[in-house]
C-alpha cells in the first residue's frame, strides 16, 4: 500500500518529525515566505499562487516520489490520478484551462504525500503562515443576508492542520479557527467543520460525554440565536443552474457524455449568461468533473476518492477530514482552494502517518 511504502521508506532515515526540525530550519523559513506570498497572492487570481503552493511542496518530496517504487494499491491510485490527468490533458478545452484544472487536481494527493512523508513539518510551515495572513486579511463584510467573515476555507484548512497538532497550542488556535467558520456563516464550511471535528473528539473519554456534549448543544443554540443564516435552506441560485447543466449534459451526443465538455466549459458556458455572470462557477465540483471530463472521468474522480478514503481506513481523523472535503465539493468549488486542499491532504497524511507508526 501507498502508506505502507512511504512508512518503510521514511523508517531507512531520520524521523523529519523532529530529528531534522533544527537542520531544516531554512527550508522552514523559505517555505513560510513561500506559503504567505502564494497567500497574498490568491486575491489577484491566476495560477501563479498555485503554482507556488505545487512548486514548493512539490521540490520538498520530489525525492520521495523519484525513490517510490509503487505496487498494489499504491500503483492503482497513481495509475487512476495518471489516466484522469490524460483524460482532461486530451479532452476539449484551452491549454490554460486544462493546466489549471490538472493542478487543481494534483493539489490534495501533494498534501497527502507531503503529510506521510514531512510529517510535522508541514505544519510547522503551514500553521505559522495560515496565522500571519488570516489576521490582516480578514474581514467582516455585510451582504443582503447580514454580516460574514470572509476566508472560511482558509480557516477550514487550519483548523484541519489544528487537528493533526499535539501541543496544547492546538487548543487555542483550532478554538479561533472555528469560531471563524462559524462567523463566515459558510453553511457547508460549518458542516465540513463539524465532521472533521469528529475525527478529533475522543468518544471513549467521560468528559466528552458529561461535558462535551451539553457544551455542543448549547453552542448550537446560541448559533441558530445568533447566526440565522445558518439554518437558511435555499441554494443561492444553484439548483436552476444545477439543473440547467444536467439538461445539456443529458441531451448532449454520446460522445460527450463520455468524455465530456471539455475543461473549462463550466466557467465559458456561464460568462455568456447575463442572468449567472455573478454566479461565476457551478458550485458542484463532482458535478463539474461529470460535465467536463464526461462519464469516463466522473467513474475515475469516484474511484480516486475511493481509494483515498481505503489508505485512511486506519485512522479516523484521516477519513473524517477527507469527507469532510468530500462534502464542501457539494455545493462550493473547493477544486479551486488550493491551500484549503493541501491543508486537509497534509492533515490527513500525518494521521495516517502517526497511525502506522503506533501499530508499529
Amino acid at each position: 500500500m501507498l502508506q505502507g511504502q512511504f512508512m518503510a521508506e521514511m523508517n531507512a532515515k531520520p524521523d523529519t518529525v523532529g530529528d531534522t526540525a533544527g537542520s531544516n530550519m531554512p527550508v522552514l523559513l523559505l517555505g513560510i515566505v513561500a506559503m504567505l506570498a502564494s497567500l497574498w497572492l490568491t486575491g489577484f487570481g491566476g495560477m501563479l499562487a498555485k503554482l507556488i503552493l505545487i512548486g514548493f511542496w512539490g521540490i520538498w518530496v520530489g525525492p520521495a516520489i523519484l525513490r517510490g517504487r509503487l505496487t498494489g494499491d499504491g500503483l492503482v491510485a497513481v495509475l487512476l490520478l495518471g489516466v484522469l490527468v490524460g483524460v482532461v490533458g486530451l479532452g476539449d478545452g484551452g491549454t490554460d484551462e486544462k493546466v489549471r484544472l490538472i493542478g487543481n487536481l494534483l493539489i490534495l494527493p501533494l498534501g497527502l504525500i507531503c503529510g506521510l512523508w514531512l510529517g510535522r513539518d508541514c505544519l510547522r510551515v503551514m500553521v505559522p503562515a495560515l496565522i500571519l495572513y488570516l489576521p490582516m486579511a480578514s474581514v467582516f463584510q455585510i451582504t443582503h443576508e447580514g454580516w460574514r467573515l470572509n476566508h472560511p476555507f482558509l480557516f477550514l484548512g487550519l483548523f484541519a492542520l489544528t487537528c493533526a497538532m499535539r501541543r496544547r497550542a492546538r487548543g487555542w488556535i483550532g478554538g479561533v479557527a472555528a469560531v471563524a467558520v462559524v462567523l463566515s456563516q459558510t453553511r457547508i464550511a460549518v458542516l465540513a467543520l463539524m465532521i472533521a471535528f469528529v475525527g478529533r473528539v475522543r468518544f471513549s473519554r467521560a468528559m466528552t460525554w458529561l461535558f462535551g456534549l451539553p457544551t455542543l448543544i448549547a453552542v448550537g443554540v446560541m448559533m441558530t440565536i445568533w447566526l440565522p443564516r445558518l439554518l437558511m435552506t435555499h441554494g443561492s441560485g444553484r439548483l436552476a443552474f444545477w439543473q440547467m447543466f444536467w439538461n445539456d449534459w443529458q441531451t448532449a451526443s454520446s460522445a460527450r457524455q463520455w468524455l465530456g465538455f471539455g475543461a473549462g466549459s463550466v466557467e465559458a458556458i456561464l460568462q455568456d449568461l447575463p442572468s449567472a455572470a455573478a454566479f461565476g462557477a457551478l458550485h458542484n465540483d463532482h458535478f463539474r468533473i461529470l460535465f467536463e471530463t464526461g462519464l469516463i472521468g466522473a467513474i475515475l474522480w469516484l474511484m480516486g476518492w475511493g481509494m483515498l478514503i481505503w489508505f485512511a481506513r486506519g485512522s479516523r481523523l484521516a477519513m473524517c477530514v477527507l469527507a469532510s472535503v468530500v462534502v464542501t465539493m457539494v455545493t462550493d468549488n473547493t477544486l479551486s482552494y488550493g491551500h484549503y486542499l493541501i491543508c486537509c491532504g497534509m492533515a490527513a497524511g500525518i494521521a495516517m502517518r502517526e497511525n502506522t507508526d503506533a501499530r508499529q
